[in-house]
């Protein structure tokens, strides 16, 4: 019976695909306590407590960014735990210090995506050559990482995100009235969707390039709406109105800003295809999600949006810097609205949970866990 420490920045004071990841990791975790008999603990940097039906407050500690008590505590917590998992490799000085004062104690580290794309700082080099095991959560990351550090590809396995365990699955596959009222959706509409943060720092998610496609679209086919949900900073807002404007987009493009979680289902079906071709996204959990919707999804082909769209009858993969290709890939959209069949939403949320379902997502958690 292996006793297991999982520390992480946080999965519960925050959003966001990493929290998501966090959240069901620790629900998995949890779940495999009673199914294996191994015990758990958690100790999150930047969270206070965690949400029950995740994970038990008793077994969770929180430190709310001391950083100070968070590394010493975990160290010395440490020293009881058969494995230690580091939720992300900014955690790399407590891991370090770990592996260095118990060299046999199993350490694995978790990689997302662009946090290990690139030449890493000392504390966290020596950190990834050290750990026992690395999950990384796309086949493009686990390739980054081998090609970049020098990593073994024996001691790095691909472990996908996952669709979350309380996301409720829609039964019927239709646009919300109410929504459709909102932001100004007639019936004969064709709608794309975009869900994420729009930060004047990033600009990696792919909805400038939608933007300069849009004119070429709308001049064939002027029915189009693009929705642009999530959190924006002014600076960004500010940028793409700019776009907008310059292009005469004002009555296809829609922001709605946040979206709150009750509504978030009904937002991804209002769509007739989520489209985010990024060139940074470690995996993309809102394209499992839309999918999950029944929705189709256009994602690009240079980041670790590849692996969720291996999903049969996931949509469509584009050079996300080639315009001409999110044209054709719009297009294809458009023309197969009328003729999609109805059971095809309800077929690409069975392959999508099939492949990207909690239970399955629990299941390679305990293989891995298993290995070590």
């Amino acid at each position: 019976m292996k006793n297991v420490l999982f520390l992480n920045l946080t999965a519960f004071s925050q959003t966001g695909g990493i929290e998501k990841f966090n959240r069901n990791f620790l629900k998995a975790l949890y779940e495999t306590e009673g199914e294996t008999g191994i015990k758990s603990a958690a100790i999150s940097l930047y969270d206070t407590d965690a949400a029950d039906k995740y994970y038990p407050k008793a077994k969770y500690s929180g430190y709310s960014r001391r950083r100070v008590a968070f590394v010493f505590n975990s160290f010395f917590k440490a020293l009881k735990y058969d494995v230690v998992i580091l939720g992300h490799i900014n955690l790399s000085l407590v891991g370090l210090m770990i592996k260095t004062f118990n060299p046999r104690k199993k350490v694995m580290l978790i990689c997302h995506g662009i946090e290990v794309w690139r030449e890493l700082p000392a504390i966290q080099k020596m950190l990834i050559q050290r750990v026992d095991k690395i999950l990384a959560v796309s086949t493009y990351t686990k390739d980054k990482i081998v090609s970049l550090h020098g990593i073994n590809a024996d001691s790095v396995s691909v472990f996908h995100n996952t669709i979350d365990a309380y996301f409720s699955l829609p039964e019927k596959f239709e646009k919300n009235a109410g929504l459709m009222n909102r932001y100004g959706i007639d019936e004969g509409d064709v709608v794309l969707y975009t869900l994420c943060r729009l930060s004047y720092s990033e600009q990696y998610k792919g909805y400038d390039e939608v933007l300069t496609a849009l004119p070429e679209i709308i001049s064939k086919y002027p029915h189009v709406k693009y929705i642009i949900a999530g959190k924006y900073d002014e600076r960004e807002k500010s940028r793409l109105d700019e776009i907008i404007s310059k292009n005469n987009l004002s009555a296809n493009v829609v922001f709605t800003g946040f979206v709150k979680d009750e509504e978030i289902i009904q937002h991804y079906q209002l769509a007739d295809a989520y489209v985010m071709p990024s060139k940074g996204e470690g995996f993309g959990i809102v394209f499992i999600e839309a999918m999950a919707c029944g929705v189709p999804v256009i994602a690009g082909n240079k980041d670790g949006s590849t692996d969720a769209m291996q999903t049969p009858g996931s949509g469509r993969l584009v050079n996300p810097e080639s315009i001409e290709e999110i044209v054709s890939a719009i297009e294809w959209v458009i023309k197969n609205k009328a003729t999609r069949p109805a059971e095809a939403s309800k077929q690409l949320q069975r392959n999508v949970m099939q492949r990207f379902g909690f239970n399955n997502y629990k299941h390679k958690l305990q293989e891995q866990l298993s290995l070590l």
